[in-house]
């Protein structure tokens, strides 16, 4: 760092890189499809976000284009004062659960190494999709018991699994 940069400048700076090489590299519908994600993320404050994507979004949302997700998250919430060491932080990929398939989070490297962590997580994220699913098929029969809903509309597909974590 120079004089006068703060490490919130360092971050930004880092980000921008990131993006440019990102884009350099990536097919350019996947890096569209990738910085909108990106965009509707931060606009929700960087929360968790349910995604719907069409047949060609899905096939173009792979497991690496999730992963540089999360590595862009990291960057961004770097930029936070106090929260530097984010981007720093790795993707693990945590497995699959009973619920929830190909989960990967962004933690920091020492979590990354110690398995018990990482499983825990992925329960944890297993039960909540569990539960999200549950409400979803109870929400999705009350609508089609009070007739907002046409029968069997939500039954013959599972609902992309399109969530966007928060990155505790």
């Amino acid at each position: 760092m120079t004089d006068g940069e703060t490490p919130g400048d360092l971050a930004r700076m880092r980000l921008s890189v990131y993006l440019e090489s990102l884009r350099a590299r990536m097919p350019r519908a996947q890096y569209e499809l990738l910085t909108e994600v990106l965009r509707m993320w931060a606009e929700a404050g960087g929360g968790t976000i349910r995604l719907k994507m069409d047949d060609e979004e899905r096939e173009l949302f792979t497991q690496e284009v999730q992963h540089e997700l999360l590595v862009l998250m990291g960057l961004i919430g770097a930029q936070v004062p106090g929260h530097e060491d984010r981007a720093d932080h790795v993707v693990a990929r945590l497995g699959d659960g009973e619920h929830a398939k190909g989960v990967m989070s962004l933690v920091p490297p020492d979590v990354a190494r110690d398995d018990v962590k990482l499983r825990a997580m992925r329960d944890k994220v297993d039960a909540v999709q569990k539960q999200r699913s549950q409400d979803l098929a109870e929400t999705e029969a009350i609508a089609r018991a009070s007739g907002m809903l046409p029968e069997g509309t939500g039954d013959d597909e599972a609902p992309p699994s399109g969530s966007v974590p928060d990155g505790e």
